[in-house]
């Protein structure tokens, strides 16, 4: 432990230097737009418009889980594969690899290792395999076996592959209390060590360049969650920002809070945007996607205020129903595109009204109503 807590200090050392010389491995950001990262997984792999499409509209992607798995047999083969290719198009592109810290996917090649290991398999306390819904396996990140071998798979993608960083995915699964009664407390609080170790160790691995992304700051009527591992971290994604339990007006001025302390702090921060709806609502799954496309349009204007009042360099917007292509991340919104220029000052908020001025673009957002209006000049 003494030894890794040396090299560590000595990497967030160098990690100074670095950031201060050339801004590390993060990815070139401008206002003269607003600042997009784009968040998607297709099973097939891109096609060359898509990969034109991607490269063009932003330079900071993130490939899911099963991304050109069923083309090149594995979720690993697939990022790489087009991590490369965007890169040809864009050289500025900054690709980050999705690598779950908690969940056992099967499409991935590591799953096969996994799979030989039993010891590395999460229990609850009478014994039983703990399982996301009855089928998922889970990592248990107190052995340093699982550490070590998460962190290596990083490093495949990033030193050894053509990545520039990962998300670190599920924290708030690892870490709510209630998996206390499932546990127990020593194994609770080993795995929220075990946690802590794998992200020094990945860093470790991959270096002061690499951007190591956790998902996420997440603020629910019963949870505040993630702003400590910000220490550990270079990036964090508020995904869920007024979706699925975090919609109240409380937790969405919450999320807004949280962003601009974080970007202030100096990390990349990602708002993951919605247009008021998500893949998961029942019914979607019969509406044409060219309407589900019109709406998420038509539904732009309130999350993107929300996130202009809060940016900060290295702020970053997504948006889109889902994760997967026909989410429609891949897909043109007018206003991503208009001119923006650099904020004149910071946001002023009167209750929950917030606005703001750009160069090209006066804001305002009235949080209780879910309204924005969004004046470009």
């Amino acid at each position: 432990m003494f030894q890794r807590t040396v090299c560590l200090f000595l990497v967030f050392m160098a990690c100074g230097h670095a950031a201060a010389a050339e801004n590390g491995g993060r990815p070139e950001f401008s206002w003269d737009t607003v600042p997009v990262y784009i968040h998607v997984g297709k099973n097939g792999g891109f096609t060359d418009e898509e990969i034109d499409f991607v490269a063009t509209h932003s330079n900071f992607v993130c490939l899911e889980k099963g991304h050109g798995a069923s083309t090149h047999g594995s979720t690993e083969k697939g990022i790489e594969h087009d991590a490369a290719r965007l890169k040809k198009v864009n050289p500025k592109m900054k690709v980050i690899y999705y690598w779950n810290t908690f969940l056992d996917y099967s499409m991935y090649d590591a799953h096969h290792v996994y799979q030989n290991h039993p010891e590395w398999w999460l229990k609850t306390l009478d014994g039983s395999l703990d399982t996301k819904n009855g089928r998922l396996k889970r990592y248990d990140l107190s052995n340093a076996e699982v550490q070590e071998w998460w962190a290596d798979e990083v490093k495949k993608a990033v030193v050894d592959g053509s990545c520039d960083g990962v998300l670190m995915d599920a924290f708030p699964q690892i870490t709510t209390p209630a998996n206390r009664r499932l546990w127990g407390n020593e194994k609770h609080d080993a795995i929220q060590e075990g946690l802590v170790s794998t992200i020094e160790l990945t860093r470790e691995k991959v270096g002061v360049d690499c951007i190591l992304m956790f998902n996420g700051i997440r603020n629910t009527n019963s949870l505040h969650f993630g702003m400590k591992y910000l220490e550990l971290t270079d990036a964090a994604i508020i995904e869920h920002f007024d979706q699925f339990q975090s919609r109240d007006k409380e937790n969405v001025v919450r999320d807004i809070e949280n962003m601009i302390e974080a970007g202030k702090k100096g990390k990349i921060v990602i708002m993951k945007g919605w247009p008021g709806f998500n893949w998961l609502d029942r019914g979607l799954e019969n509406v044409p996607r060219e309407e589900l496309l019109a709406r998420a349009r038509k539904n732009i204007a309130f999350p993107l205020a929300c996130f202009l009042v809060a940016a900060q360099p290295n702020s970053y917007f997504c948006y889109s129903w889902g994760y997967r292509e026909q989410h429609g991340s891949l897909s043109e919104y007018p206003e991503l595109q208009m001119p923006l220029g650099p904020p004149k000052a910071d946001a002023v908020r009167d209750g929950w009204i917030y606005t703001r001025s750009f160069e090209h673009l006066d804001v305002r957002v009235d949080v209780s109503t879910k309204t924005a209006k969004l004046n470009w000049k």
